[in-house]
């Protein structure tokens, strides 16, 4: 009689056992393999999904619900590295790309400089520069370069003359001219009141001097 073969398959009983069905599962071991499915198809599980599902929401729903979540931090984690990426970026008008003029610009020798040149003096007039600015408004400018004329480096001061008027600026104030690279020098006029403002402009090393005047005149 071959009632009771099981072909060997192993999942029947062996012949004479009495057991011709297939053996049983546990099933919630099953439950268990879904449940971590769902969490590998819906994201890592931060416990979330637990609270909801024992409250009665469907297990994949809650682990969708959980995932939403976490999909929320991420997003807010982004926009808050943005916002502080723009903030760093951010530049007033005193710090624009003009100001990258001084980078480089650094002194060879440590020395007072006041009290090597002495006080501001106008020297020589190398030529008359003009600038236009509007009355508490943006600050007119004008740039240029300058090259040590003789070998090597020299540290230099760059200011104006005591009688020149307040509205006028120079940057960078102080550093290093070289012989085969350009310095920038920006000059500034910001107006504070009407008419014409006068004023000399000094750039000296201990080898030179080179003088400018400078008009500003209100738009």
């Amino acid at each position: 009689d071959f009632n009771e073969f099981d072909g060997g398959d192993g999942q029947m009983g062996v012949a004479g056992d009495g057991n011709t069905k297939l053996d049983s599962f546990d099933m919630s071991e099953i439950a268990k393999s879904r449940q971590r499915s769902a969490r590998n198809a819906w994201g890592t599980s931060t416990g979330y999904a637990d609270t909801l599902i024992s409250k009665g929401v469907e297990q994949s729903r809650a682990q969708q619900l959980e995932n939403w979540h976490n999909q929320q931090e991420v997003l807010n984690r982004r926009r808050q590295q943005r916002y502080m990426t723009d903030e760093f970026d951010k530049v007033s008008e005193e710090e624009d790309w003009r100001n990258l003029a001084s980078f480089g610009v650094s002194r060879n020798q440590d020395f007072d400089l006041q009290e090597t040149f002495g006080s501001v003096q106008a020297g020589n007039i190398e030529g008359t520069i003009q600038i236009t600015g509007r009355m508490n408004g943006p600050a007119g400018v004008y740039e240029f370069a300058l090259r040590n004329p003789f070998m090597g480096f020299a540290d230099f001061r760059a200011a104006f003359t005591a009688d020149s008027s307040p509205d006028f600026s120079v940057t960078p104030s102080e550093g290093s001219l070289k012989q085969r690279e350009d310095t920038q020098f920006i000059v500034k006029f910001k107006a504070q009141r009407p008419g014409v403002a006068e004023g000399y402009l000094v750039i000296e090393t201990e080898d030179f001097k080179k003088t400018w005047k400078v008009i500003g005149n209100t738009a």
